[in-house]
C-alpha cells in the first residue's frame, strides 16, 4: 500500500477532520466561538496559540461539544479553567 501524503506537520490533522472552536470571541474577527474549522488547527493562529496556550485546548471535534460546553459551565473542569484562562489573556489585551 503506497501513501499519496507527505509527512504530516506537528499540527496536521487528517485532511477531513473538523475542528469546533469552544472558547470566548477573540477581538478583531480572529477567532469566533463555534466556529468550524477543517483540517484540524488553523496554521494562521500558531501566534495566538504560542501566546496564550488554553486557545487550542478549546478546539475540540464535534462528537465533544455538548460535553465541553457543559464542561465550560462547571468551575473546576479544565475545559472552564482553559475559558478563564482565554478571558483573562483578551482583558489583558493579549488579542
Amino acid at each position: 500500500m503506497s501513501k499519496n501524503r507527505s509527512a504530516p506537520k506537528k499540527e496536521a490533522a487528517p485532511a477531513g477532520e473538523r475542528l469546533i472552536y469552544c472558547g470566548p470571541n477573540i477581538p478583531g474577527g480572529a477567532l469566533q466561538r463555534y466556529t468550524v474549522f477543517k483540517g484540524g488547527l488553523p496554521a494562521h493562529l500558531t501566534g495566538l496559540f504560542e501566546k496564550c496556550p488554553a486557545v487550542k485546548t478549546l478546539f475540540v471535534p464535534p462528537v465533544d461539544l455538548a460535553r465541553v460546553d457543559r464542561a465550560i459551565g462547571t468551575k473546576g473542569t479544565p475545559e472552564h479553567s482553559a475559558f478563564q484562562e482565554v478571558l483573562q489573556y483578551i482583558m489583558k489585551g493579549g488579542a
